[in-house]
């Protein structure tokens, strides 16, 4: 039986990722990796990360990392012994006991009166260094709106995470930026603060077009096979972006 063309050309590309990149997802690396970078050169003995979904920082970070989530994937996770299941409002540590804490894309799915408790834990149990990052700006809402709007007409229901960001508002981060300042110092701690952009909105909404439009072979597309264009998307966070990351160094006692 003949093989089609296509097929035949993307099996040694398929192959190649399933080997770089065992598990990546694109979207998942493109806002990881540069914190995996920022906390390479800290060395942290050890990281959080909070919110993960069973398969986050761990895959892109050659780190040691602990991941948490309220909700784990079906069959459970694939290093138990590093995967938790707890709330980002209760987390089961110690003040200070964890070097690293990372946590991506959570704050916009909470309503906004429990951001502050989750900031406040995650500032409870990280020591000298916290990772926050999260979609942010107007530009952004209305990126997603728009795609929202596309996932209605074509599913006649809102799309699920994104329907969400927009009934519980994005976070400001400006904003967050003072709460974290404010919540450090009624601790006693300074928070120094360094804002990044993250993903790049025209391509970010670029490829969740063409995910939410195109059918299947565009979501494998996007999802997988772009990843062989890693080393240049992981650069694309200038101009205008979807995601602003914070890293904050946490000082001693004041």
């Amino acid at each position: 039986m003949m093989i089609p063309r296509s097929k035949n050309l993307l099996h040694p590309i398929r192959s190649y990722i399933d080997a770089r990149y065992p598990g990546w997802n694109l979207d998942a690396a493109l806002r990881y990796l540069p914190v995996a970078d920022y906390l390479r050169d800290r060395r942290p003995r050890w990281t959080l990360d909070v919110g993960s979904g069973g398969a986050g920082l761990s895959r892109y970070a050659d780190q040691r990392v602990i991941e948490i989530d309220r909700l784990l994937p079906p069959g459970g996770p694939q290093v138990p012994s590093r995967t938790l299941r707890a709330s980002a409002s209760a987390l089961p540590f110690r003040d200070r006991s964890v070097q690293a804490v990372v946590c991506l894309d959570l704050l916009e799915h909470l309503p906004a009166e429990d951001r502050r408790g989750v900031l406040s834990e995650l500032l409870r149990v990280a020591g000298p260094h916290l990772v926050l990052g999260f979609p942010s700006g107007p530009e952004a809402e209305r990126a997603e709106r728009a795609l929202d709007r596309l996932h209605r007409r074509r599913s006649g229901y809102s799309h699920p995470w994104l329907g969400q960001h927009l009934a519980h508002g994005l976070p400001d981060s400006a904003a967050v930026a003072a709460e974290l300042r404010a919540l450090a110092g009624s601790s006693g701690r300074r928070a120094q603060i360094r804002e990044a952009g993250n993903v790049n909105l025209r391509l970010w909404f670029a490829l969740y077009f063409l995910y939410l439009a195109g059918g299947p072979r565009a979501r494998r597309a996007i999802g997988t096979t772009l990843l062989v264009l890693i080393p240049v998307l992981r650069h694309c966070h200038f101009g205008k972006t979807y995601r602003r990351i914070l890293y904050v160094r946490l000082d001693a006692d004041l």
